[in-house]
């Protein structure tokens, strides 16, 4: 299979779309992003190809991160330094973004201690920059815990990823694997991995090994139901 290749899928459109909006500062609503779903669903890819695109400050977050370090990570990615102390890291990250709008990405957020969301919403109430938070299912329920955080993501804001389409894993068949596969096969590759975009890269990765053993780029559900068995 081919390396590198992204599929504009109907979450990833979805998305596209809000951070369009988002940055849009003419006709753009203001407000922070939610992306949220099940691991495996292509958020992160999603978030990484905008970021690639578009630049800004992309942190992943580590487990019990302190407020410095916190900060420290997303300083580096918008001056290249670490300043010492999380109030000169916060006015350091403030000043970069005052003449340069740029997007803040914050990964697996939903492993945050909750002051360190405070400390992004202080950050985007200063500046005004949109702040994506991007985490699975339970992220919205934590940062509904705070009002003054929770008001500031507008309802067409938060984005979930559901699982990738049939029309998506045929698309992606082809573009990555030069696989056509059938309506029938698709549906039943997007349906037995529950649209996990992992999952169907490795169904497809099988799917391919067995159209080459036949000497075929065609692909059908007993085809599919042979590789899955």
């Amino acid at each position: 299979m081919k390396k590198g290749i992204f599929i504009e899928t109907e979450n990833v459109s979805r998305f596209e779309a809000v951070m369009r909006q988002a940055l849009d500062t003419e006709r753009g609503r203001p407000g922070m992003v939610c992306v949220y779903s099940a691991a495996g669903l292509g958020k992160t890819l999603a978030a990484e190809r905008h970021y690639a695109q578009h630049g800004g400050a992309y942190v992943r977050v580590w487990e019990d991160w302190s407020q410095q370090a916190f900060l420290q990570a997303i300083a580096f990615e918008l001056t290249g330094s670490r300043p010492h102390g999380s109030d000169r890291c916060k006015w350091a990250i403030c000043e970069a973004l005052a003449d340069n709008r740029r997007v803040i990405y914050v990964d697996e957020a939903d492993r945050l201690n909750i002051k360190r969301i405070e400390d992004l919403r202080d950050i985007y109430v200063y500046t005004g920059v949109p702040i994506v938070l991007i985490g699975e299912l339970g992220l919205p329920t934590m940062l509904s815990a705070r009002a003054r955080v929770d008001d500031r993501i507008p309802g067409e804001y938060r984005v979930e990823f559901t699982g990738i389409s049939a029309t998506d894993v045929m698309l992606y068949a082809q573009e990555a694997a030069g696989l056509d596969l059938s309506p029938e096969a698709s549906a039943m590759v997007a349906k037995g991995t529950k649209g996990n975009f992992r999952r169907i890269h490795n169904v497809l990765l099988s799917l391919e090994q067995a159209a080459l053993a036949a000497d075929t780029v065609e692909v059908d559900a007993d085809m599919v139901k042979r590789v899955r068995a």
